[in-house]
């Protein structure tokens, strides 16, 4: 195609593929390009390692892709392949690729699963807990001294807490991860028994009175084994991608 190629017109106004290339590149494409490499990156590692998707295994992707989007009748199938501007042979190169990074992630991270999680064991760590979020500390200390007291902590969560996603909930957050807390919270729930009272601790949205409702200490499970394999390859694409060199001859139209 040449570079002078009318892609459309609107309205009689001619867009060659000259002005597509460079609306795309004042339109942030860059990360579309790098999503690009990446996916290189991935092709020819598993080259190198020998790794290959099946025509049966590629079949059960796209199966698998369809019904997790309630896409099993043709009609609702090829809708939503018009709704996104693909055809089949873009859905299977979409689910290969799928298919191929994770074989990949596996291969690359299987030997260094185990030792990656227990050098990192405590981050894996949950808590299940609730919280009330008060504005002011004398009011955040008197709701604590009404604890001890005997009231409960989720009628005060309903009564006073400030913030409206728990406060319906008496202040149920749910489980959450080290990562989702800050460094002050993770410390105080992750050294706290089941059904302590925490708090107040101070932070951007006030302070904070926290319930402990449970503590689950991490498993190396397959779900564990498949969440580490995806941090071990994401690092090391993270890496190559930083140590690769990209020439955008894109920019020179």
């Amino acid at each position: 195609m040449s570079i002078n190629n009318v892609l459309m017109t609107v309205k009689g106004q001619a867009v060659t593929y000259a002005d597509l290339l460079r609306y795309v590149r004042n339109h942030q494409a860059t990360e579309i390009l790098q999503q690009k490499a990446r996916q290189m990156l991935i092709d020819q590692y598993a080259e190198h390692a020998g790794l290959t998707v099946s025509d049966e295994e590629l079949q059960r992707g796209i199966d698998a892709f369809r019904r997790e989007r309630s896409l099993l009748k043709v009609a609702s199938a090829s809708e939503w392949l018009d709704r996104h501007g693909m055809n089949l042979e873009d859905l299977g190169e979409r689910v290969r690729d799928q298919l191929l990074e994770s074989k990949a992630a596996e291969h690359f991270s299987q030997p260094k699963v185990e030792q990656y999680y227990y050098e990192n064991r405590l981050a894996f760590d949950t808590a299940t807990i609730s919280r009330i979020v008060i504005k002011e500390y004398g009011a955040a200390r008197e709701l604590l001294f009404r604890m001890e007291d005997g009231c409960d902590f989720h009628c005060l969560a309903r009564e006073y807490s400030e913030e409206d996603e728990t406060r319906r909930a008496g202040g149920y957050v749910g489980e959450m991860g080290r990562d989702a807390l800050t460094p002050a919270e993770a410390a105080a729930v992750f050294g706290a028994q089941p059904g302590e009272v925490l708090g107040p601790i101070k932070t951007g949205q006030g302070y904070l009175i926290i319930k402990v409702e449970e503590i689950m200490s991490a498993r190396l499970d397959e779900s564990m084994r498949s969440r580490i394999r995806t941090i071990l390859f994401g690092e090391w694409l993270r890496e190559q991608m930083q140590e690769v060199d990209i020439h955008y001859a894109l920019w020179q139209v």
